[in-house]
């Protein structure tokens, strides 16, 4: 109860506090669109909704590019609560704790010990990425109390528990629902995990009927969310192996403390660590966590937040070493503990380079690098109790008490954001939409950086709007407006590596201009 006051705390507090970022929006829109149409809809009668030059909607606007279950918390939450930053995180925030309760029983099934489930929970509860995470509008939640259930049922599949295989059928379809790469991911990881539990005949017919049933619900949804598949690949697959790897180690589980844990329970082999069954559980856990980075690596891009369903199971494994190790002695394992729980020495024990993130010297000022060490959750803390006035805040407060409510916005990435907070027309983004005859809008702001050119598609786009921007800007009809603030586009970004604990300051701030003239 007290590691469930606590993740509350952590969760709800100022949930308001920042504004919704680009990905958030998007979630936000379409739950909007829900309560008018029933569907997830790209488009309003005024404005697109798309971060993919329009690929993720055909010719009836139906949203096709991700799955629909975040998106109809979301229209729930507003139909409820109304429209606003709180309503759009809250049940998003509810469904993480939910999670964080989940990993008691979850280690029960597993370990049969009561004290590895509240660890688990502390763990998870304490951990920075999983905050950041689930205090968003989007699917991360869902994901990660999913993949807690799926893994319990799978458990009691095992084991021949009553409605297990039901159990693991809806928490998988829901996790499908979620999201497919992470559905997908998680039932590629339970395969090898069959054959280390050592499924008996009745329990691999048991799980045999769970897949099938898994397969004949979901082979529609997948069809249907399936525009995403046809993306090429961006990196290398050993780059983006070794990303989830660096990543992994650095935010969810250190890799160092199984080599330890190991060569500690050898070395006290005579009195020893764990009891010889519970090997099997904690072997399961090890080898989901690799077959599961394993799977992700077929996705095109990589994200940390494609593998935010490892988080619960980082926290089990690392909740049962420590469980171990406080049981053969509380004067080894307390400091252990406290170590793992509340700072990152050991995430960073074991330096493994990230490739295509090195970081400028202004993104060294995003977080207090004596907390990113010795202390993880004081930048949470520290963002949570202070003012947060970003570039994208300074621009909605701009754009609330100086533009019309005819005003069109024409800007370079977030306009998701303005689309959501002030309902204007807005164009550019990364929507695709058409510019050439749209009508000098009253407001230009351009990003720093201007827009995203991963991919060849949005490359192309963005070389569309800077020639269109140009063209606008030279009939000198526009006059600049001072924006003081330094701008960074992914300021309230989940992932760990990328997020803004403080104000950005010191600098490239957005351009913002206004028609002066008819």
């Amino acid at each position: 109860m007290a590691v469930a006051l606590v993740s509350a705390l952590l969760l709800f507090f100022s949930l308001d506090h920042r504004i919704l970022w680009m990905d958030e929006a998007e979630t936000a829109l379409l739950g909007r669109s829900i309560l008018d149409h029933g569907v997830p809809t790209a488009f309003d009668g005024r404005n697109i909704i798309s971060q993919e030059v329009g690929r993720e909607y055909g010719s009836d606007y139906v949203w096709r590019w991700t799955p629909w279950l975040d998106k109809y918390v979301a229209a729930a939450a507003f139909a409820v609560l109304g429209e606003s930053t709180f309503s759009a995180r809250f049940p998003f925030a509810l469904l993480g704790l939910l999670c964080v309760i989940s990993m008691y029983p979850l280690a029960l099934a597993l370990f049969r010990d009561r004290w590895i489930g509240v660890l688990a929970m502390a763990f998870l509860a304490l951990s920075v990425p999983f905050i950041l995470h689930v205090r968003q509008c989007r699917y991360y939640s869902p994901v990660i109390l999913c993949t807690v259930w799926v893994l319990y049922f799978f458990a009691g599949m095992a084991r021949g528990r009553r409605f297990a295989v039901a159990g693991f059928v809806a928490a998988t379809t829901l996790l499908f629902q979620s999201s497919i790469l992470n559905a997908a991911a998680t039932i590629v990881a339970l395969v090898p995990c069959v054959l280390v539990s050592r499924f008996d005949a009745p329990a691999l017919r048991r799980a045999a009927l769970a897949a099938a049933v898994v397969l004949l619900l979901n082979v529609p949804s997948v069809y249907l969310f399936s525009p995403a598949t046809s993306e090429a690949r961006l990196y290398r697959v050993w780059d983006t192996v070794r990303v989830y790897l660096a990543l992994t180690n650095r935010y969810t589980f250190p890799f160092l403390t199984l080599p330890l844990f190991l060569a500690l329970a050898w070395w006290a082999r005579r009195r020893p660590l764990v009891e010889s069954w519970a090997w099997r559980p904690f072997l399961v856990l090890v080898v989901f966590l690799g077959g599961y980075l394993a799977a992700v690596t077929a996705a095109p891009w990589f994200f940390y937040r494609y593998t935010v369903g490892l988080l619960p199971v980082a926290s089990v494994v690392l909740a049962f070493m420590c469980a171990s190790v406080l049981r053969w002695s509380r004067l080894v394992g307390a400091p252990i503990t406290a170590c793992l729980m509340l700072t990152a020495m050991l995430h960073v024990a074991l330096p493994l380079p990230q490739p295509f993130f090195r970081m400028s010297e202004l993104a060294k000022r995003r977080s207090f690098q004596v907390y990113d060490v010795f202390f993880p959750l004081g930048n949470v803390l520290h963002e949570m109790t202070r003012p947060y006035a970003g570039p994208m805040e300074l621009l909605l407060y701009g754009l609330v008490h100086s533009a019309a409510s005819t005003d069109r916005v024409f800007i370079s990435y977030g306009d998701l954001i303005v689309v959501f907070y002030t309902g204007l027309e807005v164009r550019g983004g990364q929507s695709g939409r058409p510019l050439a005859g749209w009508p000098e809008p009253e407001w230009i702001v351009i990003r720093y950086p201007f827009s995203f050119v991963d991919r060849p598609v949005l490359r192309a786009d963005t070389e569309r709007k800077r020639a269109w921007v140009q063209s606008v800007l030279d009939t000198n009809h526009y006059a600049v407006v001072p924006s003081p603030s330094t701008d960074t586009p992914w300021d309230n970004i989940p992932e760990p590596h990328l997020h803004w604990y403080r104000v950005p300051e010191g600098g490239p701030s957005m351009g913002i201009a206004r028609r002066q003239t008819p």
